[in-house]
């Protein structure tokens, strides 16, 4: 009976605005805050409905705000004393603003939470106590804003659902279970389920057993950001993450929603652990497979990514298989790596390689060893201007071993060599190729004949070589310096030689006699 006549009295609508009124002038009071209830009341089955919550930030603006909350309260007692202890609580309509205003470096959400916190050491329980066994949010907005960054607006999540226990708050520390999400994100990512062991501090959010759902992808780890409260100011450069990403099935289309350098209709299967801030990003233990079986191992250190500055991204990369052609990885990152990768490695057919290297939007440096379809490079290069990559500028050493550089340069005549060269030039296709080539030919197959031991010192230039050639091989035996124009279908020369022995029929140059074996000095011109 006495149930039934408080059940009543609470149903008054005048009695409702009291207690409304009542409970938000404690808790405005006590700390200092703007919060305003429309009604609060006792439903048949004896819920609690709040109707009409209205929380304000410090510049008057709305933090949260919410149509009707539905709960049970556990400890009529508790609530008193100010600890809310709630069963069950249902939201609907929840408008939940985060902003960081012009000139500001606390959010409105770290200065509410702030006047709930007293800053002392917890040696007893916090003056603000808010417990939920269950959460339910249904229609929400969530919405990120920062006005001192170039575009203000950071997040928008629509449609957002949420279900979530052992919902906590404890002065400025939250915690709870996410078991459901899904919202629409302003880019156009639909989000189908997010779940979570959640828990915020004024120092660290962590999301631990994390689950992440699209329509085409999932990510499942553990994801930490570690900082200060001021260092979400400049949340790219000071922010720090922590992450494990144990499993993870990505259509790049949705990342490029966010960062739009990838290729289209990609897949990527990886693992990883990454930590630093977004603009100084390190992935390590990096497992990766794609779609179009790329394969991508290592450690990759990422500068900039997030950067509104031009031309300061710089990728560094330590890689133990790197396997893939030129066409797959020009696809999968076609702004990055497109740039960067001459058009001649797509000659180079399937290729694995393991080295290190290092990609600036100008710049790249590699040290690789490479095993292609051709045979195998080792190469200590640095490339210059590579906006430009087929007539970028380069220098280093590169070695080959049983690698048929007449694919690459177009000449039937030429197959496979075996050399190790430095080389200082620019251009990377046959009509602008022009480089200082000086270290040994071991070996190298020209007109069917496999000349060995040469050393070189000179300049290859459009399939003219003018320069030094020594060559101490069985059936050639030589001091070669001037030019050898190879460029047309008559080759043309103009040099002095020096033959201790030459067998021109073992050399394929003349046939009709079964001996043509010549020595003496040679000037052509």
């Amino acid at each position: 009976m006495l149930f039934i006549i408080l059940m009543l009295i609470l149903s008054i609508p005048a009695v409702q605005t009291k207690i409304g009124k009542y409970l938000t002038n404690t808790l405005n009071e006590d700390f200092n805050t703007n919060i305003n209830i429309d009604k609060v009341g006792l439903a048949f089955n004896g819920d609690v409905q709040i109707k009409g919550v209205l929380i304000k930030d410090y510049k008057l603006d709305t933090l949260i705000s919410t149509s009707e909350i539905k709960t049970s309260i556990i400890n009529f007692k508790n609530l008193y004393d100010g600890t809310l202890n709630f069963g069950d609580i249902s939201l609907d309509d929840l408008v939940f603003n985060i902003k960081t205003y012009k000139g500001e470096t606390d959010t409105n959400l770290d200065v509410f939470v702030a006047r709930f916190d007293d800053d002392k050491p917890k040696t007893t329980n916090s003056s603000f106590l808010m417990s939920s066994s269950d959460i339910t949010i249904s229609n929400g907005v969530f919405r990120m804003i920062d006005e001192n960054k170039e575009t203000p607006k950071i997040l928008q999540f629509d449609n957002l659902n949420i279900n979530a226990t052992n919902f906590l708050i404890d002065g400025s520390d939250v915690e709870a279970r996410i078991n459901t999400m899904q919202f629409l994100d302003s880019r156009g990512l639909a989000l189908q389920n997010l779940s979570t062991n959640f828990s915020y501090t004024l120092t660290q959010m962590r999301f631990d057993d994390l689950s992440i759902k699209t329509k085409a992808s999932y990510v499942e780890g553990n994801l930490n950001f570690n900082y200060n409260r001021e260092d979400f100011k400049d949340f790219e450069d000071k922010v720090n993450v922590e992450a494990n990403f144990t499993e993870a099935s990505i259509l790049l289309d949705d990342l490029n929603k966010f960062y739009n350098e990838f290729g289209t209709d990609q897949r990527a299967d990886f693992s990883t652990k990454i930590s630093g801030t977004l603009n100084n990003l390190n992935t390590t233990d990096l497992k990766l497979n794609t779609s179009s079986n790329t394969k991508i191992y290592g450690d990759i250190n990422f500068k900039n990514l997030f950067n509104s500055q031009a031309n300061n991204f710089e990728m560094d990369g330590s890689f133990t298989n790197l396997s893939s052609n030129y066409r797959d990885l020009k696809a999968l990152l076609p702004n990055v790596l497109g740039k960067a990768i001459p058009s001649l490695f797509d000659k180079l057919g399937n290729f694995t390689a393991k080295g290190t290297s290092q990609v600036t939007p100008e710049n790249v440096i590699a040290d690789l060893e490479i095993i292609t379809d051709l045979g195998y490079v080792d190469s200590d290069l640095k490339l210059f201007n590579i906006n430009n990559i087929d007539n970028a500028s380069y220098k280093g050493s590169v070695i080959f071993d049983q690698f048929n550089i007449g694919k690459i340069l177009d000449d039937p005549n030429l197959t496979t060599t075996s050399l190790n060269i430095d080389v200082d030039g620019k251009g990377f296709k046959k009509e602008n190729l022009s480089t200082q080539l000086k270290g040994e030919i071991y070996s190298i197959n020209y007109n069917n004949y496999n000349y060995q031991n040469i050393v070189v010192n000179g300049v290859y230039k459009q399939s003219k070589f003018n320069g030094k050639l020594v060559i101490d091989d069985k059936n050639l035996q030589l001091e070669f310096n001037g030019l050898a124009d190879l460029s047309q279908k008559v080759n043309t020369f103009d040099f002095v030689a020096n033959v201790d022995y030459a067998n021109l029929k073992a050399l394929n140059f003349y046939n009709r006699d079964k001996q043509s074996e010549f020595s003496g000095d040679v000037e052509m011109k």
